[in-house]
Protein backbone atom coordinates (compact mmCIF):
# COMPACT_ATOMS: atom_id res chain seq x y z
CA UNK A 1 0.00 0.00 0.00
CA UNK A 2 1.04 3.24 -0.62
CA UNK A 3 3.01 5.37 1.62
CA UNK A 4 1.11 8.75 2.49
CA UNK A 5 2.36 9.41 6.29
CA UNK A 6 4.63 12.98 5.54
CA UNK A 7 4.76 12.65 1.73
CA UNK A 8 3.97 16.14 -0.11
CA UNK A 9 1.03 15.72 -2.87
CA UNK A 10 -0.18 18.71 -5.26
CA UNK A 11 -3.66 17.96 -5.99
CA UNK A 12 -4.82 19.94 -9.24
CA UNK A 13 -8.29 20.26 -10.01
CA UNK A 14 -10.90 20.98 -7.48
CA UNK A 15 -13.88 19.51 -8.47
CA UNK A 16 -15.19 16.45 -6.27
CA UNK A 17 -12.72 13.72 -7.79
CA UNK A 18 -9.96 15.87 -6.00
CA UNK A 19 -11.53 17.62 -2.87
CA UNK A 20 -12.54 13.68 -2.21
CA UNK A 21 -8.65 13.03 -3.21
CA UNK A 22 -7.59 15.67 -1.03
CA UNK A 23 -9.62 14.87 1.72
CA UNK A 24 -8.33 10.73 1.73
CA UNK A 25 -4.66 12.09 1.37
CA UNK A 26 -4.82 14.67 4.40
CA UNK A 27 -6.61 12.30 7.01
CA UNK A 28 -3.49 9.83 6.29
CA UNK A 29 -1.16 12.30 7.22
CA UNK A 30 0.07 13.77 3.94
CA UNK A 31 1.66 17.14 3.38
CA UNK A 32 -1.32 17.84 0.71
CA UNK A 33 -1.93 21.32 -1.70
CA UNK A 34 -5.18 21.82 -3.87
CA UNK A 35 -5.09 23.92 -6.47
CA UNK A 36 -7.21 24.96 -8.89
CA UNK A 37 -6.78 27.30 -12.39
CA UNK A 38 -9.64 29.38 -12.07
CA UNK A 39 -8.55 32.70 -10.33
CA UNK A 40 -11.85 33.16 -8.55
CA UNK A 41 -12.70 29.68 -7.25
CA UNK A 42 -12.91 29.77 -3.81
CA UNK A 43 -11.88 27.26 -0.94
CA UNK A 44 -14.26 24.31 -1.65
CA UNK A 45 -16.77 23.16 0.91
CA UNK A 46 -15.91 20.24 3.09
CA UNK A 47 -12.09 20.27 2.17
CA UNK A 48 -9.73 18.92 5.23
CA UNK A 49 -8.51 21.94 7.21
CA UNK A 50 -5.39 20.32 7.34
CA UNK A 51 -5.22 21.02 3.03
CA UNK A 52 -3.62 24.26 1.70
CA UNK A 53 -5.67 25.99 -0.77
CA UNK A 54 -4.17 27.90 -3.66
CA UNK A 55 -6.42 29.88 -6.81
CA UNK A 56 -4.90 30.93 -10.09
CA UNK A 57 -2.90 28.01 -10.85
CA UNK A 58 -2.21 24.10 -11.68
CA UNK A 59 1.49 24.03 -10.46
CA UNK A 60 2.68 21.66 -8.42
CA UNK A 61 5.23 22.36 -5.70
CA UNK A 62 8.34 20.78 -7.25
CA UNK A 63 9.17 17.24 -5.81
CA UNK A 64 5.49 16.77 -5.07
CA UNK A 65 3.74 13.58 -6.14
CA UNK A 66 0.83 15.45 -8.07
CA UNK A 67 -2.80 14.21 -8.49
CA UNK A 68 -4.26 15.40 -11.89
CA UNK A 69 -8.07 16.32 -12.65
CA UNK A 70 -8.90 13.94 -15.36
CA UNK A 71 -10.57 17.15 -16.80
CA UNK A 72 -6.85 18.40 -18.36
CA UNK A 73 -6.90 17.06 -21.79
CA UNK A 74 -4.33 14.61 -22.62
CA UNK A 75 -3.30 17.14 -25.72
CA UNK A 76 -2.93 20.00 -23.03
CA UNK A 77 0.68 21.47 -22.66
CA UNK A 78 -0.56 21.77 -19.12
CA UNK A 79 -0.06 17.94 -18.16
CA UNK A 80 3.68 18.14 -19.51
CA UNK A 81 4.02 21.47 -17.35
CA UNK A 82 3.34 19.46 -14.33
CA UNK A 83 5.27 16.32 -15.35
CA UNK A 84 8.26 19.04 -15.59
CA UNK A 85 7.82 19.26 -11.94
CA UNK A 86 6.35 16.50 -9.92
CA UNK A 87 8.34 13.67 -8.52
CA UNK A 88 5.05 11.75 -10.18
CA UNK A 89 2.15 12.68 -12.28
CA UNK A 90 -0.94 10.07 -11.06
CA UNK A 91 -5.01 10.30 -10.91
CA UNK A 92 -7.95 9.86 -8.55
CA UNK A 93 -8.35 6.54 -9.67
CA UNK A 94 -4.52 5.43 -9.35
CA UNK A 95 -4.63 6.48 -6.18
CA UNK A 96 -7.26 4.81 -4.86
CA UNK A 97 -5.78 1.69 -6.13
CA UNK A 98 -2.71 2.65 -3.87
CA UNK A 99 -4.69 3.33 -0.85
CA UNK A 100 -7.71 0.72 -1.34
CA UNK A 101 -7.32 -2.65 0.60
CA UNK A 102 -10.30 -3.65 -1.51
CA UNK A 103 -10.13 -5.80 -5.05
CA UNK A 104 -11.58 -3.61 -7.75
CA UNK A 105 -13.84 -5.05 -10.64
CA UNK A 106 -13.53 -2.16 -13.61
CA UNK A 107 -16.00 -0.97 -16.40
CA UNK A 108 -14.72 0.98 -19.10
CA UNK A 109 -15.86 1.76 -22.84
CA UNK A 110 -17.77 4.25 -24.87
CA UNK A 111 -21.14 3.49 -24.05
CA UNK A 112 -22.99 1.71 -21.55
CA UNK A 113 -20.26 2.24 -18.87
CA UNK A 114 -22.73 3.65 -16.15
CA UNK A 115 -25.56 0.79 -16.76
CA UNK A 116 -22.95 -2.08 -16.57
CA UNK A 117 -21.84 -0.79 -13.48
CA UNK A 118 -24.75 -0.22 -11.74
CA UNK A 119 -25.56 -3.70 -12.96
CA UNK A 120 -22.95 -5.27 -11.62
CA UNK A 121 -22.96 -3.37 -8.60
CA UNK A 122 -26.60 -4.63 -7.89
CA UNK A 123 -25.09 -8.03 -8.59
CA UNK A 124 -22.25 -7.69 -6.27
CA UNK A 125 -23.88 -6.08 -3.65
CA UNK A 126 -26.71 -8.94 -3.47
CA UNK A 127 -23.59 -11.44 -3.19
CA UNK A 128 -21.24 -9.27 -1.14
CA UNK A 129 -22.80 -6.67 1.36
CA UNK A 130 -19.60 -4.93 1.72
CA UNK A 131 -19.36 -3.43 -2.29
CA UNK A 132 -18.88 -0.04 -3.03
CA UNK A 133 -19.75 1.22 -6.39
CA UNK A 134 -18.29 4.53 -7.84
CA UNK A 135 -15.69 6.38 -9.87
CA UNK A 136 -16.56 7.97 -13.00
CA UNK A 137 -20.43 7.35 -11.94
CA UNK A 138 -20.12 10.72 -10.25
CA UNK A 139 -19.30 9.95 -6.84
CA UNK A 140 -15.00 9.70 -6.66
CA UNK A 141 -13.49 6.05 -5.80
CA UNK A 142 -11.53 7.75 -2.74
CA UNK A 143 -14.94 8.99 -1.10
CA UNK A 144 -15.39 5.10 -0.39
CA UNK A 145 -12.05 4.46 1.05
CA UNK A 146 -12.71 4.59 4.64
CA UNK A 147 -15.72 2.19 4.24
CA UNK A 148 -13.22 -0.49 2.61
CA UNK A 149 -11.53 -3.70 4.22
CA UNK A 150 -9.91 -6.70 2.39
CA UNK A 151 -13.13 -8.41 2.41
CA UNK A 152 -14.57 -5.09 0.26
CA UNK A 153 -15.64 -4.95 -3.51
CA UNK A 154 -15.56 -2.63 -5.64
CA UNK A 155 -17.02 -2.28 -8.55
CA UNK A 156 -15.67 1.04 -10.53
CA UNK A 157 -16.93 2.91 -13.99
CA UNK A 158 -13.46 4.06 -15.35
CA UNK A 159 -13.46 6.91 -17.60
CA UNK A 160 -10.78 7.11 -20.60
CA UNK A 161 -9.82 10.62 -19.21
CA UNK A 162 -8.94 8.48 -15.73
CA UNK A 163 -7.06 5.91 -17.19
CA UNK A 164 -5.06 8.30 -18.55
CA UNK A 165 -3.12 8.91 -15.31
CA UNK A 166 -3.04 5.08 -14.11
CA UNK A 167 0.42 3.50 -13.86
CA UNK A 168 0.01 0.66 -11.42
CA UNK A 169 -3.94 0.20 -11.71
CA UNK A 170 -5.22 -3.50 -12.02
CA UNK A 171 -8.52 -4.39 -11.96
CA UNK A 172 -9.40 -8.43 -10.88
CA UNK A 173 -11.83 -8.19 -13.78
CA UNK A 174 -12.02 -5.59 -16.35
CA UNK A 175 -15.07 -5.20 -18.96
CA UNK A 176 -14.71 -3.22 -22.44
CA UNK A 177 -18.50 -2.25 -22.97
CA UNK A 178 -17.82 -1.18 -26.66
CA UNK A 179 -15.76 1.28 -28.42
CA UNK A 180 -16.80 4.71 -30.79
CA UNK A 181 -15.53 7.86 -31.76
CA UNK A 182 -15.68 10.03 -28.90
CA UNK A 183 -13.71 12.91 -26.86
CA UNK A 184 -11.25 13.59 -29.92
CA UNK A 185 -11.00 16.86 -28.97
CA UNK A 186 -9.29 15.67 -25.69
CA UNK A 187 -7.09 12.72 -26.73
CA UNK A 188 -6.09 14.29 -30.18
CA UNK A 189 -6.99 11.03 -31.87
CA UNK A 190 -9.30 8.41 -32.49
CA UNK A 191 -5.88 5.98 -31.61
CA UNK A 192 -5.26 7.81 -29.00
CA UNK A 193 -8.75 7.28 -27.47
CA UNK A 194 -8.67 3.87 -28.04
CA UNK A 195 -4.41 3.48 -26.69
CA UNK A 196 -6.39 5.15 -23.25
CA UNK A 197 -9.24 2.50 -23.20
CA UNK A 198 -6.18 -0.65 -23.29
CA UNK A 199 -4.88 0.99 -20.52
CA UNK A 200 -7.70 -0.73 -18.31
CA UNK A 201 -5.74 -4.14 -18.37
CA UNK A 202 -2.30 -2.79 -18.58
CA UNK A 203 -1.08 -4.54 -15.00
CA UNK A 204 -3.76 -7.25 -14.86
CA UNK A 205 -2.39 -10.90 -14.66
CA UNK A 206 -2.82 -14.59 -15.61
CA UNK A 207 -5.57 -14.13 -12.44
CA UNK A 208 -7.60 -11.71 -13.97
CA UNK A 209 -10.22 -11.11 -16.18
CA UNK A 210 -10.91 -9.13 -19.47
CA UNK A 211 -14.62 -9.46 -20.83
CA UNK A 212 -14.58 -7.69 -24.40
CA UNK A 213 -17.77 -6.77 -26.45
CA UNK A 214 -17.59 -9.68 -29.20
CA UNK A 215 -19.48 -7.54 -31.57
CA UNK A 216 -17.36 -4.54 -31.55
CA UNK A 217 -15.71 -3.84 -34.92
CA UNK A 218 -12.84 -1.79 -33.65
CA UNK A 219 -12.22 -4.01 -30.70
CA UNK A 220 -12.06 -7.09 -32.91
CA UNK A 221 -9.13 -5.29 -34.83
CA UNK A 222 -7.13 -4.95 -31.06
CA UNK A 223 -3.82 -7.02 -30.41
CA UNK A 224 -5.14 -8.84 -27.78
CA UNK A 225 -3.11 -9.15 -23.99
CA UNK A 226 -1.43 -11.96 -23.12
CA UNK A 227 -1.83 -11.97 -19.19
CA UNK A 228 -5.33 -11.83 -18.51
CA UNK A 229 -7.93 -14.18 -19.64
CA UNK A 230 -10.14 -12.92 -21.88
CA UNK A 231 -13.88 -13.86 -22.22
CA UNK A 232 -16.16 -12.25 -24.35
CA UNK A 233 -20.39 -11.09 -24.43
CA UNK A 234 -22.59 -11.13 -28.09
CA UNK A 235 -25.59 -10.36 -29.32
CA UNK A 236 -25.09 -12.81 -32.04
CA UNK A 237 -22.68 -15.08 -31.89
CA UNK A 238 -23.43 -18.32 -29.77
CA UNK A 239 -20.01 -19.16 -29.73
CA UNK A 240 -18.97 -15.92 -27.24
CA UNK A 241 -18.81 -17.14 -23.88
CA UNK A 242 -22.28 -14.84 -22.77
CA UNK A 243 -24.50 -14.67 -25.68
CA UNK A 244 -28.07 -13.63 -26.59
CA UNK A 245 -30.20 -15.79 -28.55
CA UNK A 246 -33.02 -13.42 -29.22
CA UNK A 247 -35.25 -14.52 -26.01
CA UNK A 248 -32.72 -16.20 -23.39
CA UNK A 249 -29.43 -14.22 -21.92
CA UNK A 250 -26.80 -16.89 -21.86
CA UNK A 251 -23.65 -17.10 -19.66
CA UNK A 252 -20.86 -20.27 -20.86
CA UNK A 253 -19.65 -22.24 -18.06
CA UNK A 254 -17.27 -25.49 -17.92
CA UNK A 255 -18.44 -25.57 -22.03
CA UNK A 256 -22.02 -25.33 -21.02
CA UNK A 257 -24.13 -22.80 -21.87
CA UNK A 258 -26.73 -21.70 -18.68
CA UNK A 259 -29.52 -19.65 -18.80
CA UNK A 260 -28.92 -16.01 -17.47
CA UNK A 261 -32.53 -15.04 -17.30
CA UNK A 262 -34.94 -14.18 -20.24
CA UNK A 263 -34.99 -10.66 -22.54
CA UNK A 264 -38.76 -10.26 -20.91
CA UNK A 265 -37.44 -10.47 -17.24
CA UNK A 266 -34.85 -7.48 -18.14
CA UNK A 267 -36.96 -4.05 -17.64
CA UNK A 268 -34.94 -1.62 -20.07
CA UNK A 269 -35.68 -0.74 -23.68
CA UNK A 270 -33.05 -1.43 -26.44
CA UNK A 271 -30.97 -4.35 -27.13
CA UNK A 272 -27.54 -2.78 -25.83
CA UNK A 273 -29.24 -3.32 -22.71
CA UNK A 274 -29.02 -6.51 -23.14
CA UNK A 275 -25.68 -6.31 -24.42
CA UNK A 276 -24.94 -4.49 -20.80
CA UNK A 277 -26.69 -7.36 -18.94
CA UNK A 278 -24.78 -9.99 -20.62
CA UNK A 279 -21.15 -7.82 -19.38
CA UNK A 280 -22.66 -7.65 -16.36
CA UNK A 281 -23.46 -11.22 -15.62
CA UNK A 282 -20.26 -12.80 -16.99
CA UNK A 283 -18.05 -10.54 -15.10
CA UNK A 284 -20.40 -12.02 -12.05
CA UNK A 285 -19.54 -15.25 -13.55
CA UNK A 286 -16.07 -14.33 -13.58
CA UNK A 287 -15.57 -13.40 -9.76
CA UNK A 288 -17.41 -16.15 -8.67
CA UNK A 289 -20.95 -14.93 -7.92
CA UNK A 290 -24.08 -17.74 -9.20
CA UNK A 291 -25.64 -16.91 -12.31
CA UNK A 292 -29.45 -17.23 -10.12
CA UNK A 293 -27.76 -14.31 -7.78
CA UNK A 294 -26.81 -12.18 -11.18
CA UNK A 295 -30.14 -12.93 -12.12
CA UNK A 296 -32.40 -11.45 -9.20
CA UNK A 297 -30.63 -8.85 -9.43
CA UNK A 298 -30.61 -7.78 -12.71
CA UNK A 299 -34.65 -8.51 -13.10
CA UNK A 300 -35.02 -6.13 -10.27
CA UNK A 301 -32.75 -3.32 -11.90
CA UNK A 302 -33.89 -0.22 -13.21
CA UNK A 303 -33.18 2.47 -15.71
CA UNK A 304 -30.71 4.94 -14.55
CA UNK A 305 -31.70 8.85 -14.50
CA UNK A 306 -31.10 10.37 -18.13
CA UNK A 307 -30.82 6.67 -19.56
CA UNK A 308 -33.94 6.09 -22.38
CA UNK A 309 -36.16 7.20 -18.71
CA UNK A 310 -39.46 6.88 -19.79
CA UNK A 311 -41.07 10.62 -18.41
CA UNK A 312 -44.62 10.43 -19.24
CA UNK A 313 -47.21 10.04 -21.51
CA UNK A 314 -49.16 13.28 -22.28
CA UNK A 315 -52.33 13.25 -24.94
CA UNK A 316 -50.93 9.91 -26.08
CA UNK A 317 -47.45 10.90 -26.96
CA UNK A 318 -44.70 9.28 -24.82
CA UNK A 319 -41.79 11.37 -23.93
CA UNK A 320 -38.10 9.64 -23.08
CA UNK A 321 -34.97 11.54 -21.35
CA UNK A 322 -32.01 9.80 -23.07
CA UNK A 323 -29.64 12.68 -22.03
CA UNK A 324 -26.93 10.65 -21.07
CA UNK A 325 -26.79 10.07 -25.04
CA UNK A 326 -23.82 12.41 -25.41
CA UNK A 327 -22.20 11.10 -28.37
CA UNK A 328 -23.57 9.74 -31.92
CA UNK A 329 -23.39 6.28 -31.14
CA UNK A 330 -24.90 6.16 -27.84
CA UNK A 331 -27.67 8.06 -29.09
CA UNK A 332 -28.00 5.45 -32.30
CA UNK A 333 -28.66 3.17 -29.61
CA UNK A 334 -31.63 4.92 -27.76
CA UNK A 335 -33.26 5.35 -31.50
CA UNK A 336 -32.79 1.58 -32.18
CA UNK A 337 -34.61 0.86 -28.77
CA UNK A 338 -37.64 3.04 -30.05
CA UNK A 339 -40.62 1.00 -32.19
CA UNK A 340 -42.78 3.48 -32.04
CA UNK A 341 -42.88 6.50 -34.55
CA UNK A 342 -40.08 9.13 -33.35
CA UNK A 343 -39.64 12.44 -33.29
CA UNK A 344 -35.78 13.24 -32.11
CA UNK A 345 -34.54 16.29 -30.41
CA UNK A 346 -30.53 16.25 -30.45
CA UNK A 347 -27.70 18.85 -29.95
CA UNK A 348 -25.35 20.18 -28.09
CA UNK A 349 -21.73 21.17 -27.53
CA UNK A 350 -19.04 20.48 -29.98
CA UNK A 351 -16.90 16.96 -29.33
CA UNK A 352 -15.63 17.53 -33.08
CA UNK A 353 -17.63 14.20 -34.44
CA UNK A 354 -18.24 12.78 -37.18
CA UNK A 355 -21.90 13.25 -37.58
CA UNK A 356 -22.59 10.96 -41.10
CA UNK A 357 -23.62 7.94 -40.03
CA UNK A 358 -25.69 9.27 -37.19
CA UNK A 359 -27.78 11.43 -39.83
CA UNK A 360 -28.14 8.31 -41.93
CA UNK A 361 -29.83 6.59 -38.95
CA UNK A 362 -31.98 9.60 -38.44
CA UNK A 363 -33.20 9.62 -41.68
CA UNK A 364 -34.12 6.29 -41.84
CA UNK A 365 -35.44 5.97 -38.37
CA UNK A 366 -37.00 9.35 -37.00
CA UNK A 367 -40.22 10.93 -38.30
CA UNK A 368 -38.55 13.90 -37.30
CA UNK A 369 -35.42 15.79 -35.75
CA UNK A 370 -35.91 18.60 -33.56
CA UNK A 371 -32.15 19.96 -33.30
CA UNK A 372 -30.91 22.61 -31.19
CA UNK A 373 -27.57 23.83 -29.38
CA UNK A 374 -23.84 24.55 -30.73
CA UNK A 375 -24.45 21.32 -32.82
CA UNK A 376 -27.24 22.36 -34.88
CA UNK A 377 -26.11 22.95 -37.91
CA UNK A 378 -24.00 20.25 -38.34
CA UNK A 379 -26.23 18.11 -37.80
CA UNK A 380 -28.98 19.27 -39.89
CA UNK A 381 -26.21 18.81 -42.83
CA UNK A 382 -25.65 15.86 -41.53
CA UNK A 383 -29.01 14.19 -42.07
CA UNK A 384 -29.75 16.29 -45.06
CA UNK A 385 -32.86 18.67 -46.44
CA UNK A 386 -35.05 15.45 -47.94
CA UNK A 387 -35.75 14.65 -44.12
CA UNK A 388 -37.96 16.67 -42.21
CA UNK A 389 -36.01 18.63 -39.77
CA UNK A 390 -36.52 21.90 -37.15
CA UNK A 391 -33.44 23.96 -36.02
CA UNK A 392 -33.88 26.06 -33.30
CA UNK A 393 -31.73 27.53 -30.63
CA UNK A 394 -32.44 26.37 -27.26
CA UNK A 395 -34.09 22.91 -25.67
CA UNK A 396 -37.06 24.78 -24.60
CA UNK A 397 -37.76 25.70 -28.23
CA UNK A 398 -37.21 21.84 -29.25
CA UNK A 399 -39.55 21.13 -26.93
CA UNK A 400 -42.62 23.23 -27.80
CA UNK A 401 -41.86 21.86 -31.49
CA UNK A 402 -41.82 18.29 -30.77
CA UNK A 403 -45.15 19.43 -28.61
CA UNK A 404 -46.97 20.80 -31.57
CA UNK A 405 -45.63 18.23 -33.99
CA UNK A 406 -46.52 14.86 -32.28
CA UNK A 407 -49.20 12.86 -32.53
CA UNK A 408 -51.05 9.83 -30.08
CA UNK A 409 -48.79 6.98 -30.43
CA UNK A 410 -45.38 9.07 -31.27
CA UNK A 411 -42.53 8.94 -28.91
CA UNK A 412 -40.58 12.21 -28.60
CA UNK A 413 -36.77 11.13 -27.57
CA UNK A 414 -34.18 13.47 -26.18
CA UNK A 415 -31.00 11.86 -27.63
CA UNK A 416 -28.62 14.12 -27.97
CA UNK A 417 -25.70 12.94 -29.34
CA UNK A 418 -23.36 15.79 -28.03
CA UNK A 419 -22.48 16.88 -25.01
CA UNK A 420 -24.55 19.18 -22.70
CA UNK A 421 -21.82 22.35 -21.86
CA UNK A 422 -23.01 24.91 -24.70
CA UNK A 423 -26.17 25.29 -22.75
CA UNK A 424 -26.17 23.23 -19.58
CA UNK A 425 -23.59 22.32 -16.29
CA UNK A 426 -23.99 18.53 -17.61
CA UNK A 427 -25.81 15.91 -19.03
CA UNK A 428 -27.44 15.64 -15.96
CA UNK A 429 -28.51 18.87 -15.86
CA UNK A 430 -30.22 18.68 -19.33
CA UNK A 431 -32.14 16.01 -18.42
CA UNK A 432 -33.25 17.42 -15.61
CA UNK A 433 -34.59 20.61 -17.31
CA UNK A 434 -36.09 18.54 -19.90
CA UNK A 435 -37.93 16.55 -17.41
CA UNK A 436 -39.47 19.74 -15.72
CA UNK A 437 -40.54 20.85 -19.20
CA UNK A 438 -42.69 17.68 -19.97
CA UNK A 439 -44.07 17.57 -16.84
CA UNK A 440 -44.90 20.95 -16.37
CA UNK A 441 -47.61 19.96 -19.57
CA UNK A 442 -49.30 18.20 -17.41
CA UNK A 443 -50.24 21.62 -15.80
CA UNK A 444 -51.26 23.18 -18.86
Amino acid sequence: MMTVEGVRFTVVGAGRSGLAASNALASRGGDVRLVEARPDAERPAGLDARVAFEAGTNAPRPGDIAVLSPGVPEVSPVRAEIAAVAAEVIGEVELFYRLSPAPILAITGTDGKSTTTTMLGAIAAAANPSTFVGGNLGNPLCEGLDELTASSLVIAEISCFQLTTCVDFRPRVAIVTNIAEDHLNYHGSFAAYQAAKQRVWAEMTGEDTLILNADDPYIAAWERPEAPRIRTFSLTNPDADAYYDGETLWVVRGGRPEALMRRDELALLGRHNVANALAAGLAADAWGIPLATAREALMAYAPLPHRLAPVATIDGVRWVNDSKATNANAAAAGIRAIEAPLILLAGGSEKDADFTGFGALVRERTRAAILFGQTRHRLAEAIGDTHRTIVVETLDEAVAEARALAEPGDTVLLGPACASYDQFQSYGHRGEVFTAMVQAMRAD
